[in-house]
């Protein structure tokens, strides 16, 4: 143990960063000391980078060995989510000209990951060595963010840090990894209620019951909506029940007659729409009544060719008042909460918080797990659409 000490005040002396830290309120960091040496010696990470439609390579990223900043912490990743829409699109090339404002080969994938905290810079507060941590960055199999924005760091701003630097928020205890690496998808739907000003005591239906649809109508849930929930297959429905659904029924199944059995009325007050079929838009035009929002969470049409029917068609759009409400942005930066009461950080801790009191349940949503070197057979998994296949966790202790 005196040779174990000797050497991690020899690295923290060579990198600069932080282990003289306070105890830890979990018995176990105690016992991390030696492993926390071997990985502050030698970091060599490993990256998920597309290089062009399906041409993915696990590669060595550059290593770190630059001393922490004063707010940043090293991070070993532990699980990562494979995002079914975002990623594959990234990754199969699928409609990817449509978003070359976004997106150029080479690409790091990845914006899911829980992981575990090695070392944190002096003027860290609120995290420390064996905490768990949901982050925004890519799939790194070890990687540096921070706790206040990079400007706090006392470091050049740097065009090469990814804007999800600072978006990172503590995993409870009592929450898996494997949950809490859905917080980023769950936050959508949560964005979804609060962009298309939902209100207590109204009505919400989603559409389209991938992880993201599934995800708005566990929020919706959990504001205390009543929600129904629109899919293309049954065991899908069924998983949105067990999300929180009070009605759900099959797309195209006199979706009127359900939206107004379900309501009590006719129309619903908010429709979310979460799959970026023409249909879908179509659907919630056709249960909707005046003054109905749809929020869309998704990208109509993408891939699909020109709309088969006109959304903006008079009789619908202006006679009923329509809103329709794009779903994509949240402020990241942090704006106190007076100014801007819901940023990134604050909601991913409300929605951790939910699952460590048990007021929210993903579990519904893993269905499937890969060692993270096995990351293209999830992908050809997605690929083949089967209704089967919702969340994705990439594990990166069993790829070492």
């Amino acid at each position: 143990m005196h040779a174990c000490k000797a050497r991690l005040a020899k690295l923290a002396r060579k990198t600069g960063r932080n282990t003289n830290l306070p105890a830890s309120p979990n018995p176990e960091v105690n016992r991390i000391e030696a492993r926390r040496v071997r990985y502050l010696g030698s970091l060599m990470p490993t990256q998920v980078m597309v290089h062009a439609p399906y041409d993915l390579r696990l590669e060595e990223a550059p290593s770190i060995e630059r001393p922490l900043g004063d707010f940043e912490l090293l991070v070993q990743a532990e699980v990562g989510a494979l995002s079914p829409g975002t990623e594959t699109r990234i990754y199969s090339g699928g409609a990817v000209d449509r978003f070359s404002y976004r997106i150029s080969y080479p690409f790091p994938l990845g914006y899911n990951n829980v992981g575990k905290v090695v070392a944190v810079g002096s003027k860290v507060t609120s995290y420390y060595p064996g905490q768990r941590v949901f982050t925004c960055m890519p799939h790194l199999s070890e990687f540096i963010v921070a706790e206040q924005a990079v400007g706090e760091t006392g470091r050049p701003l740097s065009p090469n840090t990814p804007k999800s630097y600072d978006q990172i928020a503590p995993v409870p205890e009592n929450v898996p990894s494997e949950h809490a690496v859905f917080t980023h998808l769950l936050l959508l739907g949560f964005n979804a209620l609060q962009r298309g000003q939902y209100r207590f005591g109204e009505n919400v239906v989603v559409i389209g019951l991938g992880v993201v649809g599934l995800g708005a109508v566990c929020m919706a849930r959990a504001t205390g909506a009543r929600v129904a929930a629109i899919g293309n297959s049954l065991s899908r429905l069924n998983t949105a029940q067990e999300m929180g659904a009070d009605a759900a029924w099959l797309a195209g199944d006199d979706d009127l007659g359900h939206a107004t059995s379900f309501a009590s009325e006719p129309g619903v007050d908010l429709v979310i729409v979460c799959t970026d079929a023409w249909e879908a838009m179509r659907t919630a035009i056709t249960i909707s009544r005046r003054n109905t929002r749809i929020a869309v969470l998704a990208f109509p049409g993408v891939g699909q060719g020109p709309s088969p029917f006109e959304p903006f068609e008079p009789a619908d759009f202006y006679n009923r008042s329509l809103s329709y409400i794009a779903v994509s942005w949240m402020a990241m930066d942090d704006y106190p909460p007076e100014y801007q009461r819901f940023t990134r950080k604050r909601v991913y801790r409300y929605i951790l918080d939910l699952m460590a009191r048990r007021r929210i349940d993903p579990s519904p949503l893993l269905t499937h797990r890969f060692p993270m070197d096995r990351i293209k057979d999830a992908f050809d998994l997605v690929l083949r659409r089967d209704k089967s296949v919702l969340g994705v966790v990439l594990d990166w202790n069993e790829s070492r």
